[in-house]
Order: C-alpha cells, then sequence, then structure tokens
C-alpha cells in the first residue's frame, strides 16, 4: 500500500477500496511541529500537554508509544523528564542519522508486525521513506493526532495499570544489555534468569488467551483462531478446554529484568486416535521472541505432532540447541529455584488412557515420564495396560505364549514394563487398572499363562464373541487360532485380578510412592437422577483389598477431586475435566516431599 492510500485509510475506516488497517499496538511519534510544536533544535519547541495526555491515555489504552525523531538525544531527553514523560516511550530513536534504517530496527526490536505500527511524522518525506524501508508500516501526518483517541484502530482495551508499558520497559533493557553483550548469546540468557510458570487453570485468563490464539501470528505455530466475537470465543474456548482428552497451558514468564506476563499457551489434544499428543494450539507472544521458550516448551511435553501453519520465526522441531537456561516454576507455585532437584527419577504411568491426563503434569517435575497406556492398533484399543500383562512382564513370558498372542494382535513388547526393572532413584507410579476386570481372559493352553482378550474391536474384531458358538462373525481363521490355543474364561475372576495387583506392588521400590486411581463409582440415570456404579464400587474394593499391607500406595477416588455438582454433571462416568487431573497432580506433589539439592 502507499503512504498515501495508508494515510487515507487511517483518516477513515470505510475508505474504499483501500484495505482496511488492523488495530494499531504502537504508536512511533515525530516530536517538532508533531508531538509538540516548533523545532527544539532552533529554540522554538512549545510543549504541548493535550498530545502528552493522549500519549498517556494510549497507554492506558495497552498500546505503547515511541520516538524516531531528527534530534540530539540530550535535549530531547531533558524536555521529557521536565515534563514527566520520559517513562512512557519505549526504544526511543533520537539522532540526525536516517529515519527509515531506524525505524526498521525499532520494528525489529520491539517485535511487532509493522501492520500493526503507526508512524506519525509533519514531513512527506520522512512518511515515505518510512514506508519504503518498512513495508506494511501505517504512516500518518500530525493532522491525525487530534483524532487519535477517537480512532476505532486504536481502542486497545483498558489497561489502567499500564501493564503493558511496563512489559516492554523489561523488553527494552533486556535488549539493550544484550546489545551490549559480547556476542555471546546463550551466556546472556543464562544470566538472564529466565522462569516459566505453566498455568494450567485458565479461569481469569480466558481473554488473554483468545488474544493468544486469534493475534498472534509470527510464533502461532498452527493458526487455528477461535471466533472474533467475544463472548463466542470464551464460550468455544471453553468447550474445548472442557475436553478428557484436552491438556492445555498459559505460560507466565520471567527472568532478571522483569515479569512479561502472560504471553505463551499450549492446548494439546491426547486421545485413543493418536499414540503421541498433537497440538491444537501452540501460541506465543513476540515479546519473549528469541528466548527459546517455545522450543524448551516443545520439549518438556515430549515433542507432540505440531503441524505448522504459515510462517513461523522457530522451528522448534530442528533446533538443535540445549535449551538450559530457562527453568519452571511449580505450578502453583509463588517461587522455584531454577537449581532445584527434580522431585522424581521417572514416572510410570500405567493404565487407560487418562493416565496420560494426569502423566502429562509431572514433565517439568520428573526426568523421565513413561507411558504404558493402553494402545490403538488398526483403529482399535489394545488392552496393553493390563494388571496380566505386567505379571508376564515380571515373571517373563513363556515365548509361546507370545507367538500365539501375536494373532490377537499383540506385539512381543506389549509384554514388558518398567514395573519388572524399576530404574534407580526415586520414582513415581501412576496405575489405572480397574477397566481389567470386565474384560475377558484368555487361558493359553500350552502355559497356562493368562492374557485378555483385549476390548471389544481388537484387530477388527470382537473378541467377546469368542465364547458364541458360531463365532459372532469372527475371521474363521482367527476363530480357529483361538480356538485351538485359547480356552476363553471370560470376565476376569476376582481372585486373579488381586494376585495381579499384589505382584505389581510387590515390585514397588523402597523410594517409590504409587498412587492408584480408582475408578467413579456415580453416574446420572436417563432423568438426570444419580446412581451408584455397583460394579466400579465392587472392583475398587478389590483394589483396596490388593493394595493392604503396602503403606507407601495411596488410592485416588476420582470424587475427592470433584464438587458435587461436577461429579453429578460428568458426560461419561470415567472420563474428567482436565483440572479434576490436575488437582490430583497437585495433591500427589503435597504427598511426596522435596529431596535436599545435593551439597
Amino acid at each position: 500500500m502507499s503512504t498515501a492510500a495508508a494515510e487515507q485509510v487511517l483518516a477513515s475506516d470505510t475508505a474504499a477500496p483501500y484495505p482496511v488497517p488492523e488495530a494499531i499496538r504502537l504508536v512511533v511519534w515525530d516530536l517538532d511541529d508533531t508531538f509538540w510544536d516548533g523545532t527544539l533544535s532552533e529554540a522554538g519547541m512549545a510543549w504541548r500537554e493535550d498530545r502528552a495526555e493522549i500519549v498517556r491515555a494510549l497507554s492506558r489504552r495497552g498500546i505503547v508509544n515511541s520516538i524516531c525523531s531528527k534530534n540530539d538525544p540530550e535535549p530531547v531527553q531533558d524536555v521529557l523528564r521536565r515534563h514527566g514523560m520520559d517513562g512512557f516511550f519505549i526504544f526511543p530513536s533520537v539522532s540526525w542519522d536516517p529515519k527509515g534504517p531506524r525505524l526498521a530496527t525499532l520494528v525489529e526490536a520491539v517485535q511487532l508486525r509493522p501492520q500493526t505500527i503507526l508512524f506519525i511524522d509533519d514531513n512527506a518525506g520522512n512518511r515515505a521513506e518510512a514506508a519504503h524501508f518498512v513495508p506494511g508500516l501505517q504512516v500518518a501526518d500530525e493532522t491525525l493526532v487530534d483524532h487519535l483517541l477517537d480512532n476505532p484502530r486504536l481502542a486497545g482495551k483498558p489497561d489502567a495499570a499500564m501493564a503493558r508499558l511496563a512489559q516492554y520497559r523489561v523488553l527494552e533493557r533486556r535488549q539493550t544489555d544484550l546489545s551490549r553483550s559480547s556476542g555471546d548469546t546463550a551466556a546472556f540468557l543464562r544470566e538472564s534468569g529466565i522462569t516459566v510458570e505453566i498455568e494450567h487453570d485458565f479461569a481469569g485468563h480466558e481473554d488473554r488467551a483468545v488474544e493468544l490464539i486469534n493475534r498472534t501470528n509470527q510464533l502461532n505455530f498452527t493458526k487455528r483462531r477461535l471466533p472474533e466475537d467475544a463472548e463466542a470465543a470464551r464460550a468455544e474456548l471453553g468447550a474445548l478446554l472442557s475436553r478428557h482428552t484436552i491438556q492445555a497451558g498459559i505460560l507466565r514468564v520471567r527472568d532478571r529484568y522483569g515479569d512479561y506476563g502472560y504471553c505463551g499457551l499450549y492446548i494439546q489434544a491426547c486421545d485413543q486416535s493418536n499414540e503421541r499428543p498433537y497440538l491444537l494450539h501452540f501460541a506465543f507472544s513476540c515479546r519473549i521472541l528469541g528466548m527459546g521458550v517455545e522450543t524448551w516448551l516443545y520439549r518438556q511435553l515430549g515433542r507432540p505432532i505440531l503441524h505448522i501453519r504459515g510462517e513461523v520465526l522457530t522451528d522448534v522441531s530442528a533446533d538443535a540447541r540445549e535449551i538450559d537456561w530457562v527453568s519452571a516454576r511449580r505450578p502453583g507455585d509463588a517461587v522455584q529455584a531454577s537449581d532445584e532437584p527434580r522431585r522424581f527419577a521417572y514416572v510410570l504411568a500405567r493404565g487407560g488412557c487418562d493416565m496420560r491426563a494426569l502423566s502429562h503434569y509431572f514433565a517439568a517435575v520428573s526426568e523421565r515420564i513413561v507411558d504404558e497406556a493402553a494402545a490403538v492398533r488398526n483403529g482399535a484399543v489394545m488392552h496393553t495396560s493390563s494388571a496380566l500383562l505386567a505379571v508376564h512382564a515380571i515373571d517373563g513370558a513363556p515365548p509361546g505364549l507370545v507367538q500365539d498372542a501375536a494373532a490377537l494382535g499383540y506385539l512381543p513388547e506389549d509384554f514388558t514394563s518398567l514395573i519388572a526393572s524399576p530404574p534407580a532413584g526415586p520414582g513415581l507410579w501412576l496405575l489405572n487398572l480397574f477397566f481389567d476386570v470386565p474384560i475377558p481372559v484368555l487361558r493359553h493352553r500350552a502355559t497356562g499363562a493368562l492374557i485378555p482378550a483385549s476390548r471389544p474391536g481388537a484387530v477388527g474384531q470382537d473378541l467377546q464373541n469368542l465364547a458364541r458358538p458360531d463365532g459372532g462373525g469372527i475371521d474363521p481363521a482367527l476363530l480357529a487360532h483361538v480356538r485351538r490355543c485359547f480356552d476363553i474364561l471370560g470376565p476376569m475372576a476376582d481372585d486373579v485380578f488381586c494376585a495381579a495387583l499384589h505382584r505389581i506392588l510387590s515390585r514397588a521400590p523402597q523410594d517409590a510412592r504409587v498412587f492408584i486411581v480408582l475408578a467413579n463409582e456415580q453416574a446420572r440415570k436417563p432423568d438426570g437422577t444419580p446412581r451408584i456404579l455397583e460394579a466400579m464400587r465392587h472392583r475398587n474394593a478389590l483394589t483396596a483389598q490388593a493394595a493392604r499391607g503396602f503403606p507407601a500406595v495411596e488410592l485416588l477416588a476420582p470424587a475427592r477431586f470433584m464438587s458435587a455438582e461436577a461429579l453429578a454433571n460428568l458426560p461419561t462416568p470415567h472420563h474428567y475435566d482436565r483440572l479434576v487431573y490436575f488437582a490430583m497432580f497437585k495433591h500427589i506433589m503435597a504427598c511426596c516431599p522435596s529431596p535436599s539439592p545435593a551439597p
């Protein structure tokens, strides 16, 4: 867009045929005959308090201000200081050098898109030069100044505390020190003391989350957007975050220069259709560009599937740097020393897919997360997290069993588990095995070993139909193999379940804590009234029976971590809001004291 076109659109948002410009986030002021009357170097300057009030008003709207002026810097600083305005301009550029290159440097420093920046100058040559050196920059002459506060592109949003200005002042101090460093960026970052706090409860942060999703571009990796209507956007975000398969966090970044506020978020899905979680939203404010926070977070999340749309300024997959300058604050904690040791050498999560929703929160406090959740193969669930298979891992599965079970969809690694050989160091076991009880059990005729018949639909067949005389439509070759190699016993017997769980718990080292997530015992009738799930109550009783005598084991009843209203309104009996798992995480952390730092 030409300079004249940009000015015409700014004067009126309806000025066709030019495109309507974006909302302004930064105003860059010329000084002489623009911010004040007259020329400072010629001793003819007259201060304009009304212009100063415009800058203050913009700051209270969350719109920051800067300066690009041809003057001597010391007199300008003296004038601004004398009128109490020296703290309202970020990255001021005052010199006799051409303005175009200086504006390009300013845009790079503030890390904003040129389309969100307005440059005001009374000189047409300066405006043309600015538009040439910074394509996309919005420009205007001094006649627009008196109408700035009425222009819808500068409406901003309430920021009475001028928090955005304070955050950019932090960025300014940091960039100034970086420019003075010896060129060793990594050393500078290590000295900066960057900490990240991941808040998993979005209550009170909904508007900021919407802004990050809808307004960030250069560090928005998926570029999925929410509705432009604020209420609709909050509603869609809330519905997304309420799904039990969703893991999410909003990031607050600090360093020794100050607080950058909430400037990043991730929302990822973890469901049975994908063995790895995948990122739906992964977006960051450019004010933390260059810190490596986005790469650090991507690794913290275990490198989930990320489909990048459009251009981004960081390649988190290919970044080979060791991001050793970022440390995590534990969720909900006000302070965490950057050298605090990890709570756990490893976290083992074994059970249903919801164990991923719980283990996810331990990434910042554990050296290693081991996921032994149920597997999905050929579009169907394989019950590979069964207690029976864990016992085979402990005792060693007979080779003949592994070979004959392959026809059912089992792989050799399904008969292995970290439970068999726990690593050294303090460990945390998260178990959820109540789904074992109703699964049909097969007894291997050659060895007498038991395995689950997996879940309905395994390898495209309903193995629960094996007991039917006609095989229930199961592939004849598979049916013949199963009937030749296995006896069909029906649901797992209570004593078999208790013995298997007891065998598992006996393998837990002395320095490992074990938490077993129980089944939810309450559901809703069609008329909305609550009902007790007797089968789940029975499974919980079996679990409690098997866990007796193991003081390091604690049973977690989901109802402890939900309000009565939330419990009564569960969409399904065994899938909970992600914050239920976060509450479990906080409880577990409170039960596991932090180790003392090494001397």
